[in-house]
């Protein structure tokens, strides 16, 4: 991993963008999302909404991390949510309610003084739960750029997208996002989707066409 391009990257999110992570360890993924949320200590909302690992590790990790987790809960500016809680509530994707309940947290902040929020979603129970269908609908709907103000990202194992099949979503839900940042086997890179080509993917991905 290039830890100065992804702090470039990360530090030059403007309110607004809907940004894409593609990782190939929990340890990247760790990486880049608690620094993320970090930079937005005290001035943002702080969101995570999790799939790969239970709120309790999330917690945990963050604490390690520097993040006063118990302080900012405690303040209403940080919530480690589970992905039922969030994204698949009784069974169902529902993608204009989810937007929605981040919209109305953003606004609610802003109201508050702050930028609004900035948050991080493990997208993993959509393809545990086959809703690959239901995953690009809520990610084309989202916009490239968001509606409100914050700053997302939302988190993809690169190996539980090969193991399960559904590789082949990549491209289409990389396009759906304003920025892309992925650290593989091979190496990393922060780009807008314009810039990518599949011959970096290729690389980054230890694809052999």
């Amino acid at each position: 991993m290039a830890p100065s391009e992804i702090d470039d990257a990360l530090e030059g999110m403007a309110s607004g963008t809907h940004a894409m992570l593609v990782y190939d360890s929990l340890e990247n993924k760790r990486e880049v999302l608690f620094r993320h949320l970090r930079m937005g200590m005290n001035r943002e909302g702080l969101v995570y909404a999790c799939s790969e690992e239970a709120p309790q590790q999330i917690r945990k990790g963050l604490e390690s991390s520097g993040v006063d987790v118990a302080g900012l809960e405690a303040k209403g500016t940080l919530m480690v949510k589970n992905y039922d809680e969030v994204y698949i509530v009784n069974g169902r994707v529902d993608s204009p309610k989810i937007i929605d309940g981040f919209s109305r947290l953003a606004w609610g902040y802003a109201r508050k003084g702050m930028e609004g929020i900035r948050a991080v979603g493990e997208m993993s129970c959509f393809l545990r739960e086959q809703k690959v269908s239901e995953l690009l609908q809520y990610e084309r709907a989202l916009h490239r750029n968001l509606s409100f103000p914050g700053k997302g990202i939302c988190a993809y194992n690169l190996v539980e997208m090969e193991t399960s099949g559904n590789l082949d979503a990549l491209w289409p839900i990389l396009k759906a996002h304003s920025l892309v940042i992925m650290t593989g086997p091979h190496g990393s890179f922060a780009l807008e989707p314009e810039k990518i080509q599949e011959a970096d993917l290729e690389t980054v991905l230890g694809i052999t066409p």
